[in-house]
């Protein structure tokens, strides 16, 4: 397609080029005709053969010159649209300058027969008509020139004045794109600078809302604890001390808050962590199965304490994958506990793991209540919680959005779905 677009251009400008010189050849050709015939009789009485001669020598060195643009060497030559645009403005000026001045003195021929010899008398006559002629050509040149150039100069114009009102009103508002040339190609690039600038002043403001909203979240959630151990601490100094059981009550409320915090603090740290740029993961080759098989088998007794019973259906076959093991034990962890704290008593909690494609797949599944798909389009996002209020010390809102990241930066996925009040997650790592 370039190739073919090339070669176009090749053969236009060679016509183009071809033509000029094939006039300019006429026109100096008939000019050297004149010269030799002037003792004859005149302009008129040149012989139709030289002149035949005369358009056919014209005519081959047209065919040579379109030849010429065409060959492979000139092929390499690197000719910008913009570069072809003004060599086609010169070209087209000059053969319609020539043409105009041909057919000028053609007609004043036609009026004045005997014009050379009045000019061969009359120097001074002479001379003033070469100007004349020149000045006319040159002002038919500069006229068709500034026609067609001024086109592309009234669109730079144009892009200024729209560049001024992108400074003025912000990034996101774009040009019209006239053309395919350079300057098309010019605009087209302040349009994506201006777009790519928009999304990068909007993605810094995202991040800014978003790290307020953090801290917002974070106040909420530490302050809430926080003002409970500060309480039974002051009821504590109050008179804490001289009940035994009141003491032992309050210190184990505080104990329970403080863990929270800890637990928060810890939680919003691996977030944070995780959502660096620079962060790496220790990749290693290991057998999912097992993991998965040992990681339930630890929680069972856990599970069992709350009335939750397991079924595993773990795949036989080995399967082997890379993976940053901590990190996967972390997202297995929130899920299961997730499923702990959400589940409904004496129902089943079922882990299953089994590769499909080029993908292993794990996932959790329990009985639930009180959620809507609205909900798990939600649970992803940072502290959301399903109660709608902040004050369940249990749950950060965090771990469902570290288990995301943490997929995410393993190239994998997680999802999602509801079905007649059961809900799974499902893990998805690549097979590498």
């Amino acid at each position: 397609m370039i190739k073919g677009k090339k070669l176009r251009l090749n053969l236009v400008l060679g016509v183009l080029v071809g033509f000029f010189i094939y006039q300019f050849a006429i026109c100096e050709g008939f000019a050297v005709l004149v010269a030799k015939h002037q003792g004859t009789g005149g302009l008129l009485e040149i012989p139709s053969k030289d002149i035949v001669v005369l358009r056919v020598l014209a005519l081959i060195l047209f065919g040579v010159i379109i030849l010429a643009f065409n060959t492979k060497k000139f092929k390499k030559i690197n000719l910008n649209k913009m570069s072809l645009y003004l060599v086609f403005s010169i070209i087209v000026s000059v053969i319609v300058a020539i043409e105009c001045c041909v057919i000028t003195m053609s007609f004043i021929l036609r009026l004045y027969p005997n014009i050379d010899k009045i000019m061969m008398n009359n120097y001074f006559l002479a001379i003033n008509s070469v100007f004349l002629l020149i000045f006319f050509g040159v002002g038919i040149f500069l006229s068709i020139f500034v026609m067609l150039v001024n086109r592309k100069v009234k669109y730079i114009k144009f892009i200024t004045k729209e560049v001024k009102l992108i400074k003025d009103e912000g990034f996101g508002k774009t040009i019209e794109v006239k053309g395919k040339d350079e300057i098309a190609e010019l605009c087209e690039s302040i349009n994506n600078m201006s777009v790519e600038l928009r999304k990068k002043i909007d993605h810094e403001k995202n991040i800014e809302n978003a790290k307020n909203e953090l801290i917002t979240n974070v106040s909420h959630d530490l302050r809430t604890p926080l003002t409970s151990v500060i309480g039974y601490v002051d009821l504590l100094k109050k008179n804490g001390f001289e009940d035994k059981k009141v003491f032992d009550d309050y210190i184990s409320i505080i104990d329970e808050r403080t863990k929270n915090l800890n637990r928060l603090i810890n939680e919003l740290f691996e977030y944070t962590k995780l959502n660096n740029n620079d962060i790496k993961l220790n990749y290693s080759n290991v057998e999912i199965g097992s993991l998965v098989e040992q990681l339930v088998g630890e929680y069972i007794p856990i599970l069992n304490k709350d009335g939750l019973e397991v079924e595993r259906c773990i795949e036989n076959k080995d399967i082997f994958i890379d993976i940053d093991v901590e990190k996967i034990v972390r997202v297995l962890e929130n899920l299961l506990i997730n499923a702990k704290k959400y589940s409904v008593k004496n129902t089943m909690i079922s882990v299953k793991l089994f590769s499909e494609n080029d993908s292993v797949i794990i996932s959790i599944g329990n009985k639930t209540q009180n959620i809507c798909e609205e909900d798990l389009e939600k649970l992803f996002e940072r502290f959301y919680k399903r109660d709608k209020s902040r004050n369940n010390q249990d749950s950060s809102g965090l771990g469902l959005s570290i288990v995301k990241r943490i997929m995410e930066l393993h190239n994998g996925d997680i999802t999602v779905g509801l079905k007649e009040d059961i809900i799974e997650f499902k893990l998805i790592l690549p097979l590498r």
